[in-house]
């Protein structure tokens, strides 16, 4: 019975087919493509499942009206949704750092497009001499090596392994270099690491590790009103140091100092208003010792800066200059010490006194680079 149904159906579809005019026709034809259009009513997934291949038996004829508005409407979404795959080559004209924060101490590296990269660490102590090496002491390393490609671990995230890393100097060697003490070293930051985290611009800062966080300046996020990282990071795993970036800018040696002297400055307001706050004595000595520190890590540094870039007479002629000024801050610092001997406050005002003598010799060496 069904089957003469149907043969009925298709001899009246037929003559009806027949006796249309062109118009009809093209209605018919726009509805046999109804059956094959994605379901309004039928949510889509992020992933391949929900395109028009699922299950058929899902599939509903509805109103062709609606279903053309749902075609370009995925079609679009699809290119907004799609993931920008990470390449080492995004990282190009970009320097990671890793550092103390106040300017101590700090690692720099570049990773090129197929992985490898180099870098230098530095640390130097200005005040550690000796009758070889008057000049102080210099902790430094040249590296590079390899990484293996990024593997994918969510959408701001891919992670790298270390493959092989190598030193120009052997760490451990020491050698005095115009009056300096170069003790070779690894690569602070990368020493123990194994696996690595970069983390992309756009990483929800509350999902990265407090380690890493503290390492950029986003430990207390109750302290700031960003949410998201503005830079690509480097993150080891086993060790918890993490790097920042910029672009690289080649700098002036003046610009590079003032740079540096604004680190400590805003170092040294958190540490003045520490001072301020502290309720022992004990205490206001350790902060007021390190913001002797800051001030003296500050002096390496520059000093770093000049020597890199001044000749070789304007080098000696800053060591002599240098000299007697420590023999001057000594003789000044001996004498504070001598009369405050047995005060509680004693060292406290030995240490302010030793901050205020390094700070203005850090602005006479800023000096050295305008001439």
């Amino acid at each position: 019975m069904k089957k003469k149904y149907l043969l009925s159906a298709v001899l009246i579809l037929l003559l009806f087919t027949v006796g249309c005019e062109k118009s009809d026709s093209n209605q018919a034809s726009d509805s046999i493509v109804e059956p094959i259009m994605q379901p309004i009513n039928e949510p889509a997934s992020e992933d391949s499942s929900s395109s028009a291949e699922g299950p058929k038996e899902d599939v509903k004829a509805e109103d062709p009206e609606q279903a053309q508005q749902e075609v370009p409407l995925t079609e679009t979404r699809q290119p907004e949704n799609a993931e920008a795959e990470f390449h080492f080559e995004d990282l190009s004209g970009r320097v990671f750092d890793f550092s103390s924060g106040a300017g101590g101490w700090w690692t720099e590296l570049s990773i090129n497009k197929d992985g490898s990269f180099q870098g230098t660490y530095m640390d130097s102590d200005m005040g550690d001499n000796g009758d070889t090496y008057p000049n102080g002491t210099l902790y430094y390393c040249e590296f590079s090596g390899m990484f293996d490609q990024p593997e994918k671990v969510d959408s701001f995230t891919y992670k790298v392994n270390l493959s092989s890393i190598s030193f120009k100097q052997d760490p451990n060697k020491e050698e005095i270099i115009d009056g300096v003490r170069y003790i070779y070293s690894t690569a602070y930051g990368l020493d123990g690491g194994n696996e690595f985290l970069i983390y992309l611009p756009g990483s929800k800062l509350s999902d990265l590790p407090e380690d890493y966080r503290g390492w950029v300046g986003y430990y207390y996020l109750e302290n700031t009103t960003e949410t998201q990282l503005p830079f690509y990071g480097l993150y080891n795993v086993n060790t918890g140091d993490g790097f920042s970036s910029h672009e690289y800018e080649e700098k002036s040696l003046s610009e590079k100092i003032a740079l540096e002297i604004s680190f400590a400055i805003e170092q040294e307001a958190e540490l003045e208003e520490q001072l301020q706050n502290s309720t022992t004595q004990t205490d206001m000595n350790l902060t007021a010792q390190e913001l002797f520190q800051t001030w003296d890590d500050t002096l390496n540094i520059v000093w770093k800066l000049l020597e890199s870039e001044l000749d070789d007479t304007q080098m000696e002629a800053l060591r002599e200059d240098e000299r007697n000024w420590i023999t001057f801050k000594e003789e000044t610092l001996n004498a504070i010490s001598q009369e405050s001997e047995g005060a509680s406050m004693g060292p406290m005002d030995t240490s302010l006194k030793a901050a205020e003598l390094t700070k203005n010799r850090v602005y006479e060496l800023a000096d050295y680079a305008d001439q």
